[in-house]
């Protein structure tokens, strides 16, 4: 079995790559390459399923340390003297990463959200009377337009 060192450089690896299919997403987003668009989001979902997988092994390994209602960072400071500073240094790499990939994410969905309003005002000028992506119709899964990819 994989060590927690190990876990999180893998788990570190594998949010580096990720980070750089956000932003290419992001710039995907910007220039309304949609084509390019839908392989991104096809290819993240193999990364959802690796960090899933990195999960468990995790959660597995912290189990079988009897640790299992601990934090990463209480498990850090718990370790031996030695193990503490590869192992923090590794987790603070994997915090950052999180939080960079958070950061592109939260962006993609903030230019998308304002590009469906604007196509809501344009429908709208239109004749349109309802809103293209109305709350009813998500909610029932009845949309009216497809415009964007359903994968987005």
């Amino acid at each position: 079995m994989k060590t927690l060192y190990e876990i999180l450089r893998e788990s570190a690896e594998l949010y580096s790559n990720f980070l750089e299919l956000e932003y290419k997403k992001y710039e995907f987003i910007i220039k309304d390459d949609t084509l390019s668009l839908d392989e991104a989001v096809a290819k993240e979902q193999a990364f959802y399923m690796k960090m899933r997988g990195l999960e468990q092994k995790r959660i597995a390994y912290i189990e079988k340390m009897g640790m299992k209602d601990k934090t990463l960072a209480e498990i850090i400071e718990l370790s031996h003297e030695d193990d503490k500073a590869i192992l923090k240094e590794a987790y603070d790499e994997l915090n950052r990463l999180i939080t960079e990939v958070k950061k592109i994410s939260n962006l993609c969905k903030l230019v998308i959200e304002v590009r469906l309003r604007r196509i809501d005002r344009a429908m709208n000028k239109l004749g349109q009377k309802e809103n293209t992506y109305s709350n009813e119709d998500v909610k029932n899964n009845n949309t009216k337009s497809f415009l964007l990819s359903k994968k987005i």
